[in-house]
């Protein structure tokens, strides 16, 4: 492979040291590295391959002789030198949101549409979505901002803020094209299962950034999962490092979004499924692995048998996880949830007894890409509901909804119904096949 001249935009941060740990990982074929921050970030140094590299201020003339530009800022400053990386004939990877709304913009999840990337017009954006509403309930509970009963009448849309310029709707606000549409009254359960944004900017607002960012680290997110394969560990949006993503300083409404998995928030899929088997643990976080066992060259023998590693526990009354549990039985077996419902009443571990469906539990989860483009579908589960062993992250660029690709997960555990009941020791020599 060529050497290839690559620039950082926002290097300073922690998206763009982490970018600067991937290209060395990956012992990615630099010939020039240009770190790039704003005027009040310029001056620092990064470590790239143990030397010490300048951060300069971006500027437009930045970014001449680059073939790639990578992107570790927000909208503001994505979208003001995003002209000029592309007029200097480099390729922007853009980690923002900036320009997910975009239909000329290739959106790209490499494990799933890599080949996309190479369809693009000088831009390539990366999604951020996310289904951590959970956690944020999780962390209210504990903080007593609201206990398990409260209820919060959806308005549609929260005007707290509103004198300051920004009041956030609810997804349902504008569900329907004739009219305005509010949630009724919800509790934790019930705007689990509904996704009421209103419900959880109101409890994001009283829980405040911080107590969240520390609750989501426990549960796995923004932290490595202990995989042992390179990963990058993302960002759970904070007040800290928010500048070097946006531009700007952090205000309430990054609060707001955080609480519902926005901002500056940035999870893999693994981190996401890892998230999903701490709720099934109730708050016990597990080390992901890809080595179980191993054995002989012959098979004859075990030498090492991995044993579990507890990373983390987020402590909660069994009430409380309860609640949140509750929220996630609605979301797959309530048949208002219609297609979800459908979905899962046909999975092998879904049963029903005295008349109500159990098994499965999940979370839907929907990145609106704006009007006129398909929205992605995210979806988590575990099951079986009430003695967990698999837990499950589907993400699907332009799936529509995570209903829409929550049939990916119940095929997915059909198949592990039918596959955990094979034998994984294999027969000895000189005996018959089975």
């Amino acid at each position: 492979m060529e050497k290839i001249n690559v620039a950082i935009l926002g290097a300073s941060g922690a998206v763009g040291r982490e970018m600067l740990k991937i290209l060395e990982e990956y012992d990615i074929p630099v010939a020039k590295l240009l770190p790039l921050a704003s005027a009040r970030s310029a001056g620092g140094y990064v470590k790239f391959h143990g030397e010490d590299v300048l951060i300069e201020e971006a500027t437009d003339e930045s970014f001449a002789g680059m073939d790639y530009v990578l992107g570790a800022v927000k909208n503001g400053m994505s979208k003001r030198f995003a002209p000029a990386i592309v007029k200097s004939g480099a390729v922007y990877i853009d980690n923002s949101s900036a320009f997910r709304l975009d239909e000329n913009v290739p959106l790209v999840v490499p494990e799933i549409n890599g080949a996309d990337a190479f369809e693009n017009k000088g831009i390539i954006a990366n999604p951020n979505c996310s289904t951590i509403i959970t956690l944020t309930a999780i962390a209210a509970l504990n903080k007593g901002v609201i206990n398990t009963a409260d209820k919060i009448k959806c308005e549609g849309v929260y005007t707290k803020y509103s004198a300051e310029g920004y009041s956030p709707e609810c997804w349902i606000w504008n569900a329907n094209k004739n009219e305005h549409l509010k949630h009724p009254e919800e509790n934790t359960s019930t705007a689990i299962r509904d996704s009421c944004n209103y419900y959880f900017y109101t409890i994001g607002n009283e829980l405040g950034v911080d107590y969240l960012g520390e609750v989501a680290h426990a549960f796995g997110l923004g932290v490595s999962t202990g995989i042992e394969l390179v990963e990058t560990k993302g960002n759970m949006s904070n007040r800290e490092n928010h500048y070097d993503y946006a531009g700007s300083e952090w205000r309430i409404g990054d609060t707001l979004q955080a609480a519902i998995g926005q901002s500056d928030s940035i999870f893999s899929p693994l981190q996401m499924a890892e998230y999903a088997a701490t709720l099934a643990n109730y708050g016990d976080r597990h080390s992901a692995s890809i080595l179980k066992t191993v054995r002989s060259y012959d098979y004859s023998e075990k030498v090492y048998e991995r044993e579990p590693e507890v990373l983390s526990h987020v402590e909660s009354a069994t009430y409380n996880w309860d609640a949140v549990k509750e929220g996630m039985h609605l979301v797959v077996n309530y048949p208002g949830n219609q297609a979800v419902y459908e979905n899962f009443i046909k999975c092998s571990f879904t049963k029903v007894r005295n008349g109500e469906t159990y098994g499965v539990n999940g979370k839907t989860g929907t990145a609106q890409k704006g009007e006129g483009i398909t929205n992605d579908g995210m979806f988590i589960c575990y099951a079986p509901a009430d003695d967990p062993e698999i837990a499950i992250s589907i993400v699907v660029e332009r799936g529509g909804s995570g209903a829409n690709v929550s049939f990916i997960a119940r095929d997915i555990l059909n198949a592990y119904y039918v596959i955990r009941g094979y034998s994984d020791s294999a027969e000895e020599e000189m005996t018959l096949l089975k």
